[in-house]
């Protein structure tokens, strides 16, 4: 395949509906798309026409890929029903608003970095809290 003809079924791909593009994902892969939504198809067909045009991913780049995902699972599955970083949780408390953003790796409030929420609510109560439960996250 030439680098032009990779380049015209590129551009054509946005113009097509979606029926045309699940079709063509017949002709691309070994399995049916996981969704029908037209951005995934569009992104999935073309990185695979590019991928048979100029070859893959080397191994070791397909092994560190495989390594960050299976750290990102366990990653999400320890953080339990938290939101996701860069949310801002806010709780009014003695009539003053308390904001706190969620990092990849813990809490910052007022420009201090903790580990826990339980903490943060136990600086803004001075008693025992379960953070979760006094920022709403847990009934």
């Amino acid at each position: 395949m030439t680098s032009k003809s990779v380049i015209n079924q590129l551009a054509a791909l946005p113009n097509m509906g979606v029926p045309e593009l699940k079709k063509m994902w017949g002709n691309l892969f070994e399995t049916p798309p996981q969704s029908n939504n037209k951005d995934f198809l569009l992104r999935k067909i073309a990185w695979r026409i590019q991928e048979l045009a100029y070859g893959g991913l080397p191994d070791d780049t397909r092994q560190k890929l495989k390594d960050l995902r299976r750290k990102s699972e366990t990653y999400h599955a320890k953080r339990g029903s938290l939101p996701p970083e860069g949310t801002v949780l806010t709780r009014e408390h003695d009539g003053e608003d308390h904001k706190v953003l969620v990092l990849y790796d813990g809490f910052e409030y007022r420009g201090c970095k903790y580990r826990s929420l339980s903490e943060i609510a136990r600086k803004i109560t001075g008693t025992k809290w379960s953070g979760p439960r006094f920022f709403g996250l847990k009934s």
